[in-house]
């Protein structure tokens, strides 16, 4: 009796293809999708290791690989939580910038280091020198500042002696922070008696108040204000 010859089926190439395993990251994100659905919401860390399965390592490495790589963002809540970033455009804070002009390079200084939070669709920021030419830019400055979810106050006593930032932004902004229509963070710039204006109860950074000029090294301030941002942008997101 003959003996069969044992052939080894060929798998096509497409078929073969289409059994590609899926990444660890690419299982991470699509399972964040599922739970994020159409509105692109943050989700609890805990619910989502949960649903992949994965032990605390493994979740951390692969959160902390796609955060790197911009992919996703963290927020605050209970346990922390998560959120793509491409989804989260439409959530992306609107933040104001209030100054004196005299202040103009330190304004600068400020927004360079708030380019990150930018970059993660954390928030967008917008200030006067974005008027373009034949705005009519009183009312452009009040729309921007209705629209805002943060309005920073860059501090100096050329922004305390400043009629319009001082009468009318401050003003209205403190109006929309005791609605609850935005938050209003004092960011002193140089020393001044702050302390004796109506944002004097208001939480400052620096830290403890501390004016940015004042540290010896400006790159260092500037870091401890834009990460006491972000963990207020992710709070104020995790919150709605």
């Amino acid at each position: 009796m003959p003996v069969q010859k044992l052939v080894a089926k060929k798998v096509p190439r497409k078929q073969a293809a289409g059994r590609t395993r899926r990444t660890y990251a690419q299982l991470f994100i699509d399972k964040l999708t599922k739970f994020s659905g159409d509105e692109q919401k943050l989700v609890p860390n805990h619910t989502l290791r949960g649903a992949l399965n994965w032990d605390e390592q493994r979740y951390a490495r692969i959160k902390t690989q796609l955060v790197g790589e911009g992919t996703v963002i963290v927020g605050r809540g209970h346990g922390g939580t998560v959120a793509l970033v491409g989804g989260r455009e439409n959530q992306t804070l609107k933040v104001f910038v209030s100054y004196s002009h005299v202040d103009e390079k330190l304004k600068d200084a400020v927004l360079r280091h708030l380019k990150p939070l930018e970059r993660i669709n954390l928030i967008t920021e917008w200030h006067d020198r974005k008027l373009l030419a034949g705005d009519a830019w009183g009312d452009k400055i009040d729309r921007k500042l209705e629209e805002a979810d943060i309005v920073l106050l860059l501090v100096s006593i050329d922004f305390i002696n400043s009629k319009y930032c001082y009468d009318v932004e401050l003003d209205r902004a403190l109006e929309r922070h005791a609605e609850e229509k935005c938050r209003v963070v004092p960011i002193i710039l140089r020393g001044c008696l702050w302390q004796h204006t109506p944002f004097s109860k208001l939480q400052a950074l620096p830290r403890d108040g501390r004016a940015i000029t004042s540290w010896l090294d400006l790159d260092e301030a500037l870091t401890t204000v834009a990460e006491a941002l972000r963990t207020m942008a992710e709070d104020v997101l995790a919150s709605r």
